[in-house]
């Protein structure tokens, strides 16, 4: 049986190692007994006391890490000390106040300089969010660790449903409980009533999808993502992880988000190694098929009213009042992974598993194109080579000529639009800065030139309603506008 101890708040180092690993764009690996031999460029977690040896091993890959985060229930600054001086651990902090239970936070590196970028990111002031992706799972033990991994480095907590997998499903999602993996709930076992016996051997997807919304209405978030064990989700920004990006899209007002997938194929020059990230392994991907264009899979909260997911076999999600964002999110989708694993899941493991009256219905299409002796392999000149930075280029400037069309064939010129105090206000409110009038305004708008800093909640807000005042004169040409506010910035800034 799965262990399903439920987490309601993430640990201190889980908190630090995501900023961290927002800041220095990489991913968070958890340390238990041992540290992993693929460790280079990571956030490595440690929420557990640490043995001499895994101290010395954590001591040798330091240089080679972004940073070791070690919580420690339990100790105090001195036993700490005492462990972390005898391995020769020199730069960083160590916390022992202002924790939630007892213990310390050490947040270590090799160096002054990148200590002193740790402090600064961890001291950032931020609005509190959560996102939470519910991910239902069959027999993916081959992807589903690193697929949590990347939810959670992202900072997107996860909930996990596992359909009985008859392989290491559970076992390689384990080591995430506690780390931002808040359950692992079997299904239909642990589901509750309402879930009949047949779903134990068949995929009635409806029924999958029914637990989905059931879910997001039992474990409180700001957002919702529903993601399946074989998708890596990310933001069409560079450097914005997909928990800041959702964040912005509900500051902006809406509260659905859509995703541009794409699918990568295994091909014959390819090796896959099971447990490993598939994204380094699979490098060539193809647009995806008519069925899978709608990807409209992350929402905002709804305060406990109903949505409804199997409408469109969970790819559209609807509810009332839904405003979805216009500039889509990135999903790159590896559903077979190499032609022995491609073998195994369409023939063994899905088109067996169907519900027959989802399929008569026209839905579970997408292997249908694999014929009896297909080798799942392609050929990379007819795929496209994976380039992060130029998918995301050509994603914003689509939207954006999108955006600029609409508004020229409604008639609207952005430029010449005037702010109006609802739409600030409301924009400022969402932002984290209260609610906000037109007084306030006035007031932050007066201190966007002034050259000398104020308290931190104004200086906060002038920066957001900067923001916007650059945003509005770069689009009407006004660039002297746009340098008296840089210098008015930068001089408040070498003032503080």
């Amino acid at each position: 049986m799965a262990d399903h101890r439920e987490v309601d708040a993430p640990s201190p180092a889980l908190v630090a190692a995501r900023r961290l690993a927002r800041r220095a764009v990489c991913s968070i690996l958890p340390v238990d007994d041992a540290l992993a031999p693929e460790h280079d460029g990571r956030v490595l977690l440690v929420d557990a006391a640490p043995s001499e040896a895994l101290l010395s091993a954590l001591a040798s890959a330091l240089p080679r890490v972004e940073a070791l985060v070690l919580w420690v229930p339990g100790w105090d600054v001195e036993t700490a000390a005492d462990a972390l001086g005898r391995h020769g651990f020199e730069f960083g902090s160590v916390n022992g106040v202002e924790l939630p239970t007892p213990g310390v936070l050490a947040v270590l590196t090799c160096s002054e300089e990148r200590a002193d970028a740790h402090a600064a990111a961890l001291a950032a002031p931020e609005r509190p969010f959560r996102a939470l992706a519910v991910m239902p799972a069959y027999n993916e033990g081959d992807v589903v660790g690193p697929a949590i991994g990347a939810l959670i480095s992202e900072g997107v907590d996860v909930y996990l449903l596992d359909h009985r997998s008859t392989d290491d499903t559970v076992a390689a999602a384990t080591p995430w409980l506690g780390r931002g993996l808040v359950r692992i709930e079997r299904f239909p076992d642990e589901s509750g009533p309402g879930y009949d016996e047949r779903n134990g051997d068949v995929m009635v997807w409806r029924d999958i999808l029914r637990r989905v919304e059931q879910v997001t209405n039992e474990v409180q978030a700001d957002w919702y993502l529903f993601v399946n064990a074989d998708e890596f989700r990310e933001s069409p920004w560079p450097g914005v992880s997909l928990a800041d990006g959702l964040r912005e899209a509900d500051e902006l007002g809406f509260t659905a988000v859509n995703f541009e997938l794409v699918n990568f194929r295994p091909t014959p020059q390819d090796a896959f190694v099971p447990g490993t990230d598939v994204r380094e392994a699979l490098r060539f991907y193809e647009p995806p098929g008519v069925y899978d264009l709608l990807q409209v899979k992350a929402w905002k909260a709804q305060g406990g009213a109903p949505v409804d997911l199997a409408f469109h076999g969970g790819h559209d999600v609807l509810f009332d009042g839904k405003r979805v964002f216009p500039v889509p999110f990135v999903l790159r989708h590896y559903p077979i992974r190499s032609a022995e694993h491609g073998r195994r899941k369409v023939l063994a493991e899905r088109l067996g598993r169907f519900a027959a009256e989802e399929r008569a219905g026209g839905w579970h299409v997408q292997y249908d194109h694999y014929d009896d002796g297909a080798d799942y392999l392609h050929e990379r000149d007819a795929l496209t080579a994976w380039d992060g930075d130029a998918f995301r280029a050509a994603l914003l400037a689509r939207a954006t000529r999108q955006l600029l069309l609409l508004a020229a064939a409604g008639g609207r010129d952005v430029g010449a639009e005037e702010l109006t105090v609802d739409g600030l206000g409301g924009w400022l409110a969402r932002r984290g800065h209260g609610p906000v009038g037109a007084p306030e305004i006035a007031r932050i708008q007066q201190h966007l030139l002034a050259t000398v800093p104020a308290g931190p909640d104004l200086e906060a807000a002038a920066r957001d309603l900067g923001a916007v005042a650059e945003a509005q004169a770069r689009v009407r040409g006004e660039m002297q506008t746009v340098a008296r506010l840089g210098d008015a910035s930068a001089a408040r800034s070498a003032a503080a």
